[in-house]
């Protein structure tokens, strides 16, 4: 999904991450493509994306309570959200990807969890 994001901070030490603030919600990401410089506390137009590295951790959750949580100091995130069609909805924040039709179809209508290896960002 697009959203307009602003800049909290970019790390010094690791280029490829930023924190975003969607609102309320803030979010560290993992840069896919910034195709021009980043400036910290101003907004900009972005695509947000979940990445699994090796395979797709999504299973029916237990509780229907939406969370969000950054899974230490990582890129990683545990994410409970309500699966419908193609779009996770999720604690503030909507996530749209085709593989949910194409390969958990069977999760639809449901609050799942998942655990993406990281939240990628795209600036357009």
């Amino acid at each position: 999904m697009k959203y307009y994001a602003k800049i909290i901070s970019l790390n010094d030490d690791i280029e490829e991450e930023v924190v975003l603030s969607l609102g309320e919600k803030e979010i560290c990401c993992f840069i896919n493509s910034a195709p021009y410089a980043l400036i910290e506390k101003n907004i900009y137009l972005v695509e947000l994306s979940l990445s699994f590295l090796d395979e797709e951790l999504i299973s029916e959750a237990d509780c229907k309570i939406m969370s969000f949580n950054r899974i230490d100091e990582s890129f990683s995130y545990e994410i409970i959200g309500f699966l419908s069609g193609n779009q996770l909805i999720t604690d503030g924040v909507i996530f749209q990807d085709d593989i949910f039709l194409e390969e958990f179809l069977f999760l639809d209508s449901k609050y799942v969890i998942l655990k993406p290896d990281r939240i990628s960002v795209s600036f357009l």
